[in-house]
């Protein structure tokens, strides 16, 4: 890429800062979210307070339900009520649920300057969480740090949001697959990584989610949440590589991209493949289950 102008790099930190300060450009979640969240994480908020919150928003019940009954959860017997999806989802699995819907109206948007099909960014979205829950477990994390890493594989792109017009608007374009992050800074003077992790903030997702957002592309096994970003970033070369949310005809990565981080993390080469094939299972799983449920 060429060196940039004065006046390109005059307009790049008029828009840096126009993204930085104007809070009204990350568009708040839902009150009702907003008041679910905040008694999940209190300690001693209880079944019952979360089912009279949650009884005022029909649509998010209906969703829940749906997912609870859906093949994903697999149960033998169908959940009727909020009380009963909220036992069966437990405060993790309630807390992802919730931001995943809420989420979903924010990554169904135009991302063709990336790439994506209809809904595609939600899609790839999907799948990335899907596999960084996945890849937790496989590494050993426990069920707090890998219902964290679904949610940070879930809003990693969420920064995409905030620069789709910006890239639209100049007819710049990212090939899906490829980082971008120099385009971005071209057009915006910030890429989605930083973005993401203020749209993370204003949301009040945990700090170790908006790290992770932040490093998803850059990280490399050095620290907690470094390793914690390699489980995302590994998730979104599977995911890259299968295709998903991509628009028709766009040429993906191959898979064997992923073994790299992989690697960092600590997966034998031998136990790479199985691992990949674990990982698209699970992210077939994801879509088929979440398109259902969000429609």
């Amino acid at each position: 890429m060429s060196n940039p102008t004065l006046a390109q790099l005059a307009q790049q930190e008029r828009t840096r800062r126009e993204i930085l300060h104007k809070s009204d450009l990350i568009p708040p979640l839902p009150d009702v979210v907003i008041r679910v969240l905040r008694l999940l994480d209190r300690p001693d908020t209880e079944p019952a307070q979360l089912e009279s919150c949650l009884c005022f928003d029909q649509v998010l019940v209906a969703k829940m339900l749906g997912m609870v009954n859906s093949p994903f959860y697999g149960l033998r017997h169908p959940v009727g009520t909020v009380r009963e999806a909220i036992m069966v989802l437990g405060f993790r699995g309630l807390r992802s649920l919730i931001l995943a819907t809420s989420a979903a109206k924010f990554l169904a948007r135009d991302f063709r300057c990336y790439g994506f099909a209809d809904r595609g960014l939600w899609l790839h979205s999907i799948t990335v969480a899907a596999g960084a829950r996945l890849l937790a477990r496989r590494t050993g994390a426990d069920a707090e740090l890998g219902e964290q890493l679904f949610v940070a594989g879930l809003l990693h792109d969420i920064g995409k949001m905030l620069l789709a017009p910006y890239l639209t608007e100049r007819r710049a374009t990212v090939p899906p697959g490829a980082p971008g992050l120099e385009v971005e800074r071209a057009v915006a003077g910030i890429d989605h990584t930083e973005a993401g992790a203020l749209v993370a903030a204003k949301w009040n997702i945990t700090p170790l989610v908006q790290e992770v957002v932040k490093l998803h592309h850059t990280a490399d096994v050095g620290s907690a949440s470094e390793r914690e970003a390699c489980i995302v970033q590994a998730a979104d070369r599977v995911a890259n590589a299968l295709g998903f949310g991509h628009a028709p005809g766009v040429r993906a990565e191959p898979i064997e991209a992923a073994d790299a981080v992989l690697g960092r993390l600590g997966i034998a080469p031998d136990d790479r493949a199985a691992v990949r094939a674990e990982l698209a299972e699970a992210m077939e799983r994801a879509v088929a289950t979440m398109t259902a449920v969000t429609g």
